[in-house]
Order: C-alpha cells, then sequence, then structure tokens
C-alpha cells in the first residue's frame, strides 16, 4: 500500500501549531508577540537599522513592519531617532525593557528548542535542517524566476 505523503501540509500544519503555541507564550510569558520578540532580535544584530532592513529579515511588507514598529514604540520595547544624514530615515534601536525581555525571550527560545527537538538524534536534525534548507533553496530559485 502506497503511504500518501501531504508534506506541504504537514509542514504548513507544524509551522502554524508552532507559531500559535509560540505566540500565546510569549504574549503570557514576556507580554509580546513572537513577532516583537523577532523584532527585538535582529535590532541586536543590527542596532539602527532601519525599516526598510527589518522588513526585509522578517519578511514582512512596509506597511506591517511600520505598525509592529509604532507598537513597540508605544510599549517602550524600542526608541525611533532620524538618521544624522536623512532626516527622512528612522533608525530604530533597542530600550533597556527590550533588552531584558529579549534576554527572557531568548530562554523561552532555547526551552522551546529542546522541546521540538526532544528524542530526535543528531544525525536526524541534522537531515532535517538540510532538508528544510534544501527546500528554501528551491522555492527561493523558484520564486526568483517569476
Amino acid at each position: 500500500m502506497s503511504t500518501k505523503r501531504r508534506l506541504i501540509y504537514q509542514l504548513n500544519l507544524a509551522r502554524h501549531t508552532m507559531m500559535k503555541a509560540m505566540n500565546a507564550r510569549c504574549r503570557s510569558e514576556l507580554g509580546v508577540s513572537v513577532s516583537q520578540l523577532s523584532a527585538l532580535m535582529v535590532l541586536d544584530e543590527q542596532p539602527g537599522c532601519v525599516m526598510k532592513d527589518l522588513a526585509a529579515v522578517l519578511m514582512l511588507d512596509k506597511s506591517a513592519v511600520t505598525g509592529l514598529a509604532a507598537r513597540m514604540v508605544d510599549s517602550g520595547l524600542i526608541a525611533k531617532e532620524s538618521c544624522s544624514k536623512d532626516s527622512r530615515v528612522i533608525r530604530l534601536h533597542m530600550t533597556d525593557k527590550g533588552r531584558a525581555v529579549l534576554k527572557d525571550g531568548m530562554r523561552l527560545l532555547g526551552e522551546a528548542n529542546r522541546l521540538m527537538t526532544n528524542g530526535f538524534s543528531e544525525g536526524e536534525l541534522g537531515t532535517v535542517s538540510r532538508y528544510l534548507e534544501h527546500l528554501t533553496q528551491v522555492f527561493s530559485q523558484e520564486a526568483g524566476a517569476q
């Protein structure tokens, strides 16, 4: 008997379920969304990044990142600063509150990664990682061709 593999469905279901659970946990434990935590991670690696670059890394459109940044400013996680070379450019910086949330968020992400990998060997995890990288490469090339 042939088993049908519904990989797209399975990947989508796993991603949706994981992100829904992570978002609920981030909101209850940190008071932020997964998107906000992701933005803090970007700002930690790229202090003073501009919204266009943040949007590219987070794979969001301009209006989504504008709203995300506004909510983060309102909650005291980040601050906006005009660029000294071009006043039209806004740079984003993490506040002390944002750094504290990021620190707690990294602990939470570590716990999630341990939960996700529990029961799998390093070899199995290597195969999963290689498969996901393969999907990213194949579909990135396909998307670029269109």
